[in-house]
């Protein structure tokens, strides 16, 4: 146990002479044996707790150690074992197709969402589909650009007063 920690020589001798400017070269004698046996009974206390409760803390700390590894260890076994029944059993072209009837039921769903709009509203599903059939092919953009916009101004066809 390091009791001065990083204090040097200089910084020792500037604190030897501000105590002898503060206490008085009378009583710093005295001081000093206080402080040295302050120390001393510390510095005891200090060996003791360690010799008594460093086993103690050392134990803890493997345990704590060794749990932390279990659980890492647990967590990863879900995705190994659903890995390793997919590979044992060969469904990786039932996971495909699995996921293929997820991307068409999805795809089915946004249609349904398109054709319920036009129901619910006809004449804007018109009016847009008109729109989209007068207006000029837009030329492709490669990935990745930004576009830019103009000022919307409103057109004869669909125009809101």
């Amino acid at each position: 146990m390091n009791l001065f920690g990083n204090i040097g020589a200089f910084e020792l001798l500037v604190i030897l002479i501000l105590a002898l400017l503060v206490v008085g070269p009378e009583r710093l004698p005295q001081l000093a044996r206080d402080l040295a046996k302050a120390l001393r009974s510390v510095r005891r206390v200090y060996e003791n707790l360690s010799r008594d409760l460093g086993p103690e803390f050392m134990s803890i700390q493997q345990t704590t150690e060794e749990i932390r590894t279990s659980v890492e260890s647990i967590k990863t076994i879900p995705q190994e074992m659903a890995t390793s029944i997919v590979k044992t059993a060969g469904l990786d072209e039932t996971v495909a197709d699995l996921k293929g009837v997820a991307d068409d039921i999805s795809h089915t769903g946004q249609t349904l969402a398109t054709v319920t709009k036009a129901i619910a509203h006809p004449v804007d599903t018109a009016i847009d589909a008109a729109r989209h059939s007068l207006a000029p092919a837009q030329p492709q953009k490669p990935e990745g650009a930004v576009e830019e916009t103009a000022p919307e101004t409103p057109d004869a066809i669909g125009s809101k007063p």
